[in-house]
């Protein structure tokens, strides 16, 4: 199933989580405890699994862990 990615951006955090908390995963820019911007690393659930430095890492990141990865606002 393919979702496009304005639909996605408008889901709640609860639809999101269901709808492949399992398989998906989505990438966006938060604050570390030193103020920087970092990429978190999110299961579709909302549980933060990680952070990168870039984005386009995060992504790789997500990917090679067999997620369908997004980048989110």
């Amino acid at each position: 199933m393919q979702y496009q990615e304005t639909t996605l951006r408008q889901l709640s955090p609860a639809a999101f989580g269901m709808l492949g908390s399992m398989d998906m995963a989505y990438v966006r820019a938060v604050e570390d405890e030193d103020g920087r911007i970092v990429y978190g690393i999110f299961a579709a659930n909302g549980q933060q699994m990680g952070s990168e430095d870039t984005a386009d890492v995060a992504l790789v990141v997500a990917r090679q862990n067999e997620f369908e990865a997004f980048l989110v606002n």
